[in-house]
């Protein structure tokens, strides 16, 4: 088959040749952006939402009596890591590490991850510049927060990550890490990662290997430990398709194998009984948990302690007495307990819809865990099963803006192969819905990730201005299990984007839009997703927002992280899998004299996972075939990478996104929205 590939020469984003092409499509966008008469107002709604301050707290862990959060204040410059003196003092944190200290040349830096000692001693950080997510280990101090002098080298990269975890006497750490230039080939320098174990007050050249020599290329290993015995648990990843093999260990006798990827376990979590409790998808896709009784045995040794369900099993979090389980269904979720001694089980009390995440056990079987809805803030709630309902803690957000009083409707589409897919519609309530209205369709559908109820703040212009938002579950993610998730990947992925389209279909036949109404917005894999929607039907779209997405399906693997991902898409060295690629990748499918909607595309300079060439050659072939006035603008941020890294950023970011959808759709700018301080109205479920 013979592939045509006109704007291969913009691949090389170190040439002066594509970085004058890239500032003049940059002044170009600014200059069309700039112009748009909703974004001056939209930059100070923004500014004065974000100046209100918005308070999310993640990654929360408990350590040596003090909790530590990442804590994200939207009148701060970036997230930064907070520690409290206990976790019942939830009110004053002291800031532990403001990532600015690592600031260099003009490129900003970013806490990509942190794990404290089991007795708070010490904190290993890992810091990135750029966006970039390469980082080295740095330790800290754990009670001055000063650098002790000890770095260890190569050990994240974007492609598989990195991972820690601390021995029960915070003595040293097992790490993931990356070969040194000499260890392997040039080109393998970002792939092979494998375990070692690091000693504090040692250089990282003394630090001894563990485990790994037998890994895949594409390896991707995560290791966890408990604070009250020496057990560790190794998650190794075959890529990002979902294929794992598990190892355990007790840092004296040699590494076990519990399971390979025909085991179908995907994840595990170590007792603190001493017993290894494990979700496995094996006859089971909505998961099931198997239980073995230490770290020393396989799954032949393994019994069953709970069977398959209706809702999905997406992780366990173990402490003292109870097995606390994730769950979901179909973009709900919930949180459930499991009794290890009576086999009691309990269900923690949630508004519906919402998600539960972020699960982080502190003293005894207490456990804080994050709460999100579509229409009020974050939540971090605690709870203690059998002891009441899930108490607010002052970790919740409070509201910055007053949403309008908005309503979240269910739909169901049918996909072209029959298939039902559900989707979130959120819209204002006093608003007419007698006819079609400006809609925001978004979709994901890939890696079994799933889309899940968020706070709807950063909408709030679009909303109050009479906009709609719908959030899709299509095949491909996570919200029915590992069968949903299969059905829309490798050769499968045009489910995918079949199910989207008939998102977008339905609500133009019920009326409530039309494709002079209907914009659509999706990243990474979401915007290959808008990609290929895009190309697909380009007339069902009035306008499409594309962050940081993969385009050139056939050229992606030949990228770091296109690698680990060809479990997921497949890969052209397979000639199944090229003709699948070939036949969806949206830039081989632009077709010259198409009238295409307008269309934004939004990347990074600094993206190791979405090579930003996806959307420089995207928008070339685009501008170069369409035969309408619609604009194609390239968007492209110079210090940030997949994500952005400053507040700032985020802030000129939704400015520019919104301005570009209320003038594409045509609708009025909503100057007469005012901020108002305190909580959102609670709406309801229709």
């Amino acid at each position: 088959m013979r592939v045509r590939d006109d704007y291969r020469w913009l691949e090389n984003g170190g040439s002066q040749e594509v970085r004058r092409w890239s500032r003049a499509q940059n002044r170009a966008a600014r200059s069309f952006l700039d112009a748009l008469p909703a974004r001056p107002y939209l930059l100070r709604h923004y500014h004065q939402l974000f100046r209100r301050g918005l308070t999310f707290w993640v990654a929360l862990r408990y350590a040596g009596g003090r909790l530590f959060a990442m804590r994200w204040d939207t009148r701060g410059d970036r997230p930064t890591l907070e520690v409290f003196p206990s976790s019942h003092a939830l009110r004053r944190p002291h800031r532990f590490l403001d990532p600015r200290r690592f600031d260099q040349k003009g490129m900003p830096a970013s806490i990509d991850r942190y794990a404290p000692s089991w007795d708070g001693r010490h904190v290993a950080v890992s810091v990135s510049l750029g966006g970039t997510e390469e980082s080295d280990l740095t330790l800290l101090d754990g009670r001055s927060s000063r650098r002790t002098g000890e770095v260890v080298h190569r050990a994240a990269r974007a492609g598989a990550g990195g991972s820690l975890a601390w021995t029960p006497g915070s003595d040293g750490f097992y790490y993931t890490r990356f070969p040194a230039p000499g260890e392997r080939r040039k080109e393998d320098l970002e792939f092979y990662q494998q375990l070692y174990f690091h000693r504090l007050g040692t250089s990282d050249d003394e630090d001894l290997y563990a485990l790994g020599k037998d890994f895949p290329r594409i390896a991707e290993v995560k290791v966890s430990s408990i604070p009250n015995r020496p057990a560790f648990l190794v998650a190794v990843a075959h890529g990002d398709g979902g294929d794992f093999e598990f190892w355990s260990g007790d840092g004296q006798a040699p590494w076990h194998a519990i399971s390979k990827p025909h085991d179908r376990v995907v994840g595990g979590a170590l007792g603190r009984d001493g017993r290894v409790y494990l979700l496995s998808r094996k006859g089971a896709p909505r998961g099931k948990v198997l239980s073995l009784p230490n770290v020393g045995e396989g799954l032949a040794a393994s019994s069953t302690l709970l069977q398959e369900g209706r809702w999905v099993i997406d992780d366990l979090v173990a402490t003292p007495r109870f097995l606390f389980l994730v769950e979901e269904l179909g973009g709900e979720g919930r949180l459930r307990a499991i009794d290890l001694r009576s086999g009691a089980v309990h269900t923690a009390k949630t508004p519906r819809p919402s998600v539960v995440e972020g699960v982080a056990p502190l003293e005894g079987d207490e456990v804080l865990f994050h709460l999100s809805t579509f229409l009020e803030p974050p939540q971090v709630l605690r709870w203690s099963p059998g002891r009441g309902p899930p108490r607010r803690t002052p970790l919740s957000a409070r509201a910055p803006v007053r949403l309008p009083n908005l309503e979240v409707k269910r739909e169901v589409a049918t996909s072209r192969d029959g298939t039902k897919v559900p989707m979130w519609l959120v819209r204002r309530r006093a608003a007419r819905h007698d006819g079609p209205q400006p809609l925001l369709l978004r979709g994901y559908g890939g890696y079994g990730i799933s889309t899940r109820p968020q706070y709807m703040v950063w909408e709030s212009a679009w909303l109050a201005a009479g906009g709609a938002v719908v959030e899709t579950m299509l095949r491909g993610g996570g919200e029915f299990g590992e069968g949903w998730h299969r059905a829309g990947m490798l050769t499968k992925k045009q489910n995918v984007f079949d199910d989207f389209l008939a998102c977008a279909e339905h609500l133009v036949s019920k009326k409530h839009t039309s494709p002079e109404k209907l914009a659509i917005e999706g990243g990474s894999n979401g915007g290959l997703l808008m990609g290929a929607a895009l190309t697909q039907r380009p007339e069902l779209f009035r306008a499409v927002v594309a962050h940081v997405a993969v385009l050139d399906s056939l050229r992606s693997e030949m990228e770091v992280n296109g690698q680990f991902n060809v479990t997921e898409f497949g890969t052209v060295k397979d000639r199944a899998q090229f003709r699948s690629l070939h036949a969806y990748s949206p830039y081989h499918h632009v077709e010259d004299g198409t009238p295409y909607p307008s269309v934004l595309f939004a990347t990074g300079e600094n993206d190791r996972r979405v090579n930003p060439f996806h959307s420089r050659k995207m928008v070339a072939r685009l501008q170069a075939a369409s035969t309408s006035d619609a604009p194609v603008l390239l968007r492209t941020s110079g210090s940030s990478g997949h994500g952005m890294v400053r507040t700032s950023e985020i802030v000129e970011m939704l400015a520019d996104v919104q301005a570009f959808l209320l003038d594409r759709l045509g609708m009025d700018t909503p100057h007469r929205t005012r901020l108002r301080s305190g909580r959102t109205g609670e709406g309801k479920r229709a």
